[in-house]
């Protein structure tokens, strides 16, 4: 019998990517400095590789393609109305637009491919730098009795 060892690392980018793919939708910023800059989008569809790359599909802007950078620093704010955290993942993104430099990325599905082949469609890739998991559950509140008594031992101690 084998057992598999796993590194910190890798047990913490597979809770991230089961995260990201339980929230799905995201806020898609670029941070560049350049005058023409891609407007931020609504993403709610992505996949993530075992590298730690989040892929998704933006529609292709109506300038054109040329005059944005090809690789950009970029946020990515993942929520989801009802689930008690979110995701901010900070990185470069990488502005995917031609069918064969699409298709040289195996780790890819099938179905992401044809999504950011097809016409007015641009993929994206955004290579993960900067996580943050953070969590919004409510916390509970403490009764008076409580919280008078930890205002009293904080003056006395």
């Amino acid at each position: 019998m084998t057992t598999a060892t796993v590194t910190p690392q890798e047990l913490e980018m597979n809770v991230l990517k089961s995260k990201i793919m339980e929230l799905q939708s995201a806020l898609f910023y670029t941070e560049s400095i350049s005058l023409v800059k891609l407007p931020t989008h609504v993403i709610s569809d992505v996949e993530v590789d075992a590298e730690g790359r989040i892929w998704f599909v933006v529609p292709r802007p109506a300038m054109h393609i040329d005059a944005f950078e090809k690789e950009v620093p970029a946020k990515l704010d993942f929520f989801r109305k009802g689930k008690d955290f979110f995701v901010k993942v900070r990185g470069t993104a990488v502005l995917l637009t031609d069918a064969k430099t699409i298709n040289s990325y195996e780790s890819l599905s099938a179905d992401m491919r044809k999504k950011m082949s097809e016409n007015g469609s641009m993929g994206i890739m955004v290579k993960m730098e900067k996580t943050e998991l953070i969590d919004n559950s409510p916390k509970t509140a403490q009764s008076w009795l409580q919280s008078s008594r930890s205002h009293l031992s904080s003056w006395f101690f």
